[in-house]
């Protein structure tokens, strides 16, 4: 790396840091967005199912099912961009339930597991852990969906702006090359 490697990585590094500030302080907004993305990511899928659908040769069942799951996908596309606060809340709810199942899950095999108790109990007290946020998120899905956003974007994004900056300020200066 050189000394015109350095501005990138401290650029990249402030701008992870406004993003990670952007989403800390304005969770709500950030759910929206997010939900309008995946929204949106969800319509392109279920175009594609479609087109894929009309590539399939007559009388092929994969067809059918790829022109059922589009229109299926397309239909909840655009409800989601029309409503990303909703689509924000269904896709928590789905997440509150598989961290219940899996609590649950990780506790039936602490309490049936073989081997030492240490690690069936670290097991499950994490399985207490995932029905306890599941029961959270369930109860209180858009808390749910601001906690999610906020914790796993917010963080990392700030933690990968401190991560850039410091690369930048770390990278070696180019060594002056003395003139003849």
């Amino acid at each position: 790396m050189n000394e015109q490697s350095r501005m990138p990585y401290i650029v990249r590094g402030v701008l992870a840091l406004l993003l990670g500030c952007i989403v800390l302080f304005w969770p709500g907004l950030t759910v929206e967005v997010v939900a309008i993305l995946f929204a949106v990511f969800i319509l392109l899928n279920g175009l594609l199912l479609i087109g894929l659908s009309a590539m399939s040769p007559s009388g092929e069942s994969f067809g059918t099912a790829f022109l059922i799951l589009g229109i299926l996908m397309v239909v909840g596309g655009v409800f989601g961009v029309i409503n990303p606060i909703m689509t924000a809340i269904t896709l928590t709810i789905l997440i509150a339930i598989l961290a219940i199942i899996s609590g649950f899950s990780d506790i039936w095999v602490a309490l049936t597991a073989m081997g030492s108790g240490g690690a069936r109990l670290l097991l499950g007290l994490s399985g207490v852990l995932s029905i306890i946020l599941g029961g959270i998120f369930f109860i209180f899905p858009m808390l749910g969906a601001v906690i999610l956003v906020a914790v796993y974007i917010g963080v990392f994004a700030i933690a990968i702006g401190i991560l850039s900056i410091a690369q930048g300020i770390m990278t070696p200066r180019a060594a002056s090359i003395p003139s003849e």
